[in-house]
């Protein structure tokens, strides 16, 4: 049975683990107990498997999200800070986003969308586009085909946005991924690749608008219900959305699905720095924020 996570021996409990965690850090370097401001990044980024284990359970003695969304930005930034191409700031981001998709599993988050790929970033230089491009449709057949994640998890990959803008080559590696794993049951990861979130109202709104030239809709029934349930993303709407970087915007991602009760966490590290850490903090934030979500939900 769950247990509220202001119950006491659950606080208890979180503070013993993390005492016991700074003190094994050994405190080498200046720590801010603001968890999102780098000197803390530094100590407590790389928490060991079994201290994982524990804050997860921790986590789970109280409510679970059942969507959460990213916004995974800062990816070429790190590549400036590493020295390296943009390509592979990119790279380093998908192997991120492997370990959170782990994450999000243990702790039994059934629903992650990221946002991979704006329509506007088509306007970026060729070179970087092309190697997206490229990316994109090696790694959609490798989660598919080859990743221990997807197998062990069950994930189910949908990807969702305006493949018309795609070329041939990458909308067949996202219908490959998806039909490889349509019947899986477990974690449903909605790969937003290309989208904008008005793009994707657009077309709810057009769907709409033929579903009642063809009678099935009557005008009078058009309601937010009937083009929440066109839109492209087919999944709850967030209970948290998640944009590292340290950027305070949306960028046209989501905009319909968090306009009501989505709990928003802008953060201060890149995307390929994101650690459990950070997604610890930010769920122990939504679950004291969740009483008063569901108070205005009510």
């Amino acid at each position: 049975m769950s247990v509220d996570v202001h119950s006491w021996y659950t606080w208890a409990a979180l503070f013993v683990t993390l005492t016991a965690y700074i003190i094994v850090a050994g405190l080498r370097k200046p720590i801010s107990f603001l968890p999102f401001h780098t000197p803390c990044n530094k100590v407590l980024a790389n928490v060991s498997q079994t201290t994982r284990l524990v804050l997860v359970r921790i986590l789970r003695q109280g409510h679970i999200p059942a969507h959460i969304s990213f916004i995974m930005d800062g990816n070429r930034r790190y590549a400036r800070t590493q020295h390296l191409k943009a390509t592979s700031g990119h790279i380093s981001g998908f192997h991120n986003l492997t370990r959170v998709l782990d994450w999000c599993n243990a702790l039994g988050i059934t629903h992650v969308s990221v946002f991979a790929f704006a329509i506007n970033n088509f306007t970026r230089s060729a070179d970087e586009v092309e190697a997206l491009m490229d990316l994109a449709t090696n790694k959609l057949r490798e989660l598919a085909t080859k990743s221990e994640l997807v197998k062990k998890h069950n994930v189910r990959i949908c990807v969702v946005g305006n493949r018309s803008m795609l070329s041939e080559e990458v909308q067949r590696a996202a219908e490959f991924a998806e039909e490889e794993t349509k019947n899986n049951t477990g974690l449903r990861l909605n790969i937003c690749f290309p989208y904008s979130a008005t793009d994707e109202i657009s077309f709810a709104v057009q769907k709409v608008a033929e579903d009642v030239a063809s009678g099935e809709v009557r005008v009078e029934d058009v309601d937010e219900r009937v083009v929440a349930d066109r839109l492209r993303i087919k999944s709850p709407d967030p209970d948290i959305l998640v944009r590292t970087s340290g950027q305070v915007r949306f960028s046209n991602y989501m905009l319909w699905q968090s306009a009501k009760h989505t709990h928003i966490q802008f953060i201060d590290v890149f995307w390929p720095n994101f650690s459990f850490f950070h997604m610890f903090c930010i769920l122990v934030s939504w679950q004291l924020a969740r009483s008063q979500i569901s108070y205005r939900k009510a």
